[in-house]
């Protein structure tokens, strides 16, 4: 009896609602006091292993370099358009990361700060007084601080079970996580500050293992066939969308005096975290529909490892002057394209480039007073296409005598 590849791919998909042995969370916002930020911001992540075995989670903060022609010294307003767009290129190969590990014991809730909050020396910042109660109960390291030592504001977080050796992944599909992001001080530099006293959360997405093609209890804490690499592709782990859906509120910049904004911030499934890891770039193409059922196609843009934008700041497609209806939605599809290449786009596609299957959360804001998040809906394993591409994280399982006594 044959299973069609739609059928099989559909049943196996990431998810919110579900527990899993991999944890990805697309968005963390650490806007820390000490490294200059004119803003104070945390991000509080909560885990869990519901399991009555305990478990070692090997992490990664992570980051990736966003839009360099916002950054690099010297470019201005004056710069040339083609000049932006290849330095953009440039630096979305560059990611940043952080690795720690740590235990949860059987039926163990934990939770950290991602930034400066779990320091008791800025934790007595009266902006976070009524939060400091919420200790760590696991010491994790900064989220801003990277190994290479570069700092960053905004990012992701991925958590996984791993053998108590550190050398191997391992099916523990009992782990659930949420994300929670609290605005103690508005970001003064922000294009539309958030206001005090703001938080919002959201749930991780969770990705089931399998052991043999089977994802069942009895199969808690066995060690997968791939050490080093977790297959995104339905057979080891479920396999991540190739394409997610969001519902917005058109931009609007006088709404009762207030500005609305969308944000979204996607993670890639396609990630290499070992020492000399490659870039995994693809072209996000966005498709939006207003209220009228009326198509608007055509924005699209590079990404590397992590990305965020501010999608009516960046397209006019998401503005209300554009769609012309107060509630819409878009499509942001994966794709293989020559746009990504850091050299010439008359050249043939770099090797860096690919359709990487995608998740993501986003953030809707009104006038920097009002704030929500939710996570975006995946779609693929037939949803979307017969064949999504397959996710990829490979990492350097080097902790050997991790959670021994």
């Amino acid at each position: 009896m044959s299973i069609s590849t739609s059928a099989f791919s559909a049943s196996r998909l990431g998810g919110v609602t579900q527990k899993g042995s991999l944890l990805i969370f697309p968005r963390v916002e650490a806007l820390a006091p000490s490294n200059g930020a004119s803003g104070f911001s945390d991000t509080l992540i909560n885990i869990t292993n519901d399991s009555s075995k305990p478990v070692n989670l090997q992490c990664y903060w992570g980051t990736t370099e966003q839009h360099a022609d916002r950054r690099a010294p010297g470019l201005g307003g004056n710069t040339a358009p083609n000049r932006k767009a290849k330095l953009a290129r440039h630096t979305i190969r560059r990611s940043h990361y952080m690795a720690f590990s740590f235990k949860l014991t059987r039926n163990q809730p934990a939770l950290f700060w991602a930034g400066d909050l779990s320091d008791t020396e800025n934790a007595s910042n009266s902006a976070a007084s009524g939060l400091n109660n919420l200790v760590s109960t696991k010491n994790t390291p900064q989220f801003n601080n990277f190994q290479d030592g570069t700092q960053a504001n905004a990012g992701e977080l991925r958590c996984w079970a791993i053998s108590n050796t550190g050398t191997r992944e391992i099916h523990h599909n009992h782990l659930v996580g949420k994300a929670t992001i609290v605005t103690f001080a508005p970001d003064s530099k922000a294009a539309v500050p958030t206001a005090a006293g703001q938080a919002h959360e959201y749930n991780a997405w969770a990705f089931q293992a399998y052991y043999l093609g089977s994802n069942d209890i009895k199969h808690t804490g066995r060690a997968l066939a791939t050490p080093g690499q977790l297959d995104l592709d339905g057979k080891e782990y479920d396999l991540c969308p190739s394409a997610l859906v969001g519902q917005f509120m058109p931009a609007r910049h006088n709404l009762d005096g207030a500005n609305t904004r969308t944000q979204i911030s996607i993670a890639n499934c396609h990630k290499d975290l070992t020492q000399d890891g490659d870039a995994h770039i693809t072209n996000l193409n966005y498709t939006v529909y207003n209220a009228n059922e009326v198509k608007f196609s055509g924005p699209n843009e590079c990404m590397g490892a992590w990305y965020e934008s501010d999608l009516a700041a960046k397209f006019p497609h998401f503005t209300y002057k554009t769609l012309k209806t107060d509630s819409a939605y878009f499509i942001v599809r994966p794709t293989a394209s020559r746009l990504c290449n850091k050299g010439s786009q008359k050249g043939k596609m770099e090797k860096d480039i690919e359709a990487s299957s995608i998740v993501g959360v986003q953030v809707n804001d009104i006038g920097g007073v009002y704030q929500t998040s939710s996570n975006l809906v995946g779609l693929g394993g037939g949803s979307d296409t017969a064949n999504p591409p397959a996710g990829k994280m490979l990492w350097e399982p080097d902790y050997g005598d991790m959670g021994k006594k």
